[in-house]
C-alpha cells in the first residue's frame, strides 16, 4: 500500500472528482468549548453508543492496551467509569441494538461479546482470512489481500459493517459469521502540485480510496469516510452513501454506480464520521486541516497539528473546538448535538466532551 507508513498500518492509500456529489459546504467560522471528561488513555480510537445513550469506547489502538470503558452519560452514575474489559488492544468498538458489544481487534479479527455482563466473547469473523478471497481490484502495491479493518457500525438487525481500510471495501457481517462484500472503493485521480515543484512525481497520479469510517444516517443509507491515499491531497476525501444491503457496489468516480454516489466532497483525510439520526447532522473528524502529511510531521518534532471536527448540516459547515483537539479517535453525538470524541492518539489519550 502506499500510505502514511508511520502514522498508522492503518491508512492506505489512493481519485477525478465526480460532478454530480455535493461538495461539502464553506467552512463557517470556528465555534464551541471543551470538557475533559477524562485523560490518561491509551490510544482511545473507537468510540460508541450503547442503546441507553451511554459511551463506550475502546483503547490500545496504536499503543499499550487499555481496557474496554463504559462511560455513563445517563442515570445517577453519570460521570463515572466501569471497565468492561481487561487490557485489550483494539481498533474500534461498537454496541449493538440487542446490548451486544463489537470491537475489531489488535489481530484484525472482528469480535462479538453475547448482551448481559457475562456475555461470552467469540470470534465472529477472520478478516484477513475473508480478504484472502476478496482480493482488492484496485491495489496499488502488490497485496491485493492486505487488510486493515479501521471502522465499524452496527445495523438495526444486529449485523456489523467493517470498514477495510487497505483492502478498500465495506463488509456486512451477520453475528453468525456470514459475510458479504457490500461496496469496493476505486482508485480516483488526485493532482500532485500542492506537494511542490521538486517533488519528482507527475501532475496527476492514481490514489486508493482507504475507506476509515462507517456510520449509519437516518434514511436507512450507510455513509463511509474515506482517508483518500498518497498523494494526500487536502480537499480529496468524500463520504460515500451506500445500502447496506447492496452487495459489489461500485464506489467510484470514474465508473459510477447508483448504488454507491457521493454525499459529500472537499474533505481531508477523515477519521472518522458519526450521522446524529435525530438532527440530520454528519459530524467529520479529521486529522488535520493540511492532511497526513501534516500530520505524519508530527512524529518527527512531537508538535502534532490540530485535528479539525466538522459539523455538515445541508446548508452549512462549521468548525467546532478549533485548535482545542489533537490526534483524532472517535466521534459520536446524542441527546439532539452533545459531541463527544476521544484524541490524543500517540499522547495523553483523552474523552472530550465538545459544546457548540
Amino acid at each position: 500500500m502506499r500510505g502514511a507508513r508511520r502514522i498508522v498500518p492503518l491508512f492506505i492509500l489512493t481519485s477525478t472528482f465526480f460532478l454530480a456529489s455535493l461538495i461539502a459546504p464553506a467552512v463557517a467560522s470556528a465555534s464551541g468549548s471543551v470538557d475533559i471528561l477524562l485523560s490518561g488513555l491509551s490510544s482511545p480510537k473507537g468510540l460508541s453508543l450503547t442503546p441507553g445513550g451511554d459511551l463506550v469506547f475502546g483503547q490500545g489502538a496504536f499503543g499499550p492496551p487499555g481496557p474496554t470503558t463504559l462511560y455513563f452519560l445517563q442515570g445517577t452514575d453519570k460521570g463515572t467509569t466501569v471497565d468492561l474489559t481487561g487490557p485489550e488492544n483494539l481498533t474500534d468498538v461498537a454496541a449493538g441494538p440487542d446490548g451486544s458489544g463489537w470491537a475489531i481487534g489488535g489481530d484484525q479479527n472482528l469480535y462479538r461479546k453475547a448482551p448481559g455482563p457475562d456475555g461470552a466473547v467469540s470470534l465472529v469473523l477472520n478478516i484477513p482470512e475473508y480478504q484472502k478471497g476478496d482480493p482488492d481490484p484496485y491495489d496499488q502495491d502488490g497485496d491485493p489481500a492486505e487488510t486493515n479493518p479501521y471502522g465499524l457500525a452496527i445495523l438495526p438487525n444486529g449485523d456489523a459493517l467493517v470498514a477495510d481500510a487497505a483492502n478498500n471495501d465495506l463488509l456486512r457481517v451477520t453475528p453468525g459469521g456470514d459475510a458479504t462484500t457490500v461496496a469496493r472503493f476505486d482508485l480516483e485521480t488526485i493532482k500532485t502540485d500542492h506537494l511542490g515543484p521538486d517533488s519528482g512525481l507527475p501532475p496527476e497520479i492514481t490514489a486508493e480510496a482507504v475507506p476509515t469510517s462507517v456510520t449509519l444516517g437516518p434514511d436507512g443509507s450507510v455513509y463511509v469516510g474515506e482517508l483518500k491515499g498518497f498523494p494526500f491531497r487536502p480537499g480529496s476525501s468524500h463520504v460515500w452513501k451506500v445500502d447496506p444491503n447492496d452487495e459489489g457496489a461500485l464506489c467510484s468516480v470514474n465508473t459510477p454506480d447508483p448504488r454507491c454516489t457521493i454525499a459529500w466532497s472537499g474533505l481531508t483525510a477523515i477519521q472518522d464520521i458519526y450521522f446524529d439520526t435525530q438532527t440530520s447532522t454528519l459530524y467529520v473528524y479529521e486529522l488535520a486541516k493540511d492532511g497526513v502529511g501534516a500530520f505524519e510531521a508530527g512524529f518527527e518534532t512531537g508538535d502534532f497539528p490540530p485535528a479539525v471536527l466538522l459539523e455538515v448540516k445541508k446548508n452549512k459547515t462549521t468548525e467546532l473546538a478549533a485548535g482545542q483537539l489533537s490526534q483524532p479517535g472517535g466521534v459520536v453525538a446524542v441527546n439532539r448535538g452533545h459531541v463527544y470524541v476521544t484524541d490524543g492518539m500517540f499522547s495523553d489519550g483523552r474523552l472530550v466532551e465538545v459544546h457548540h
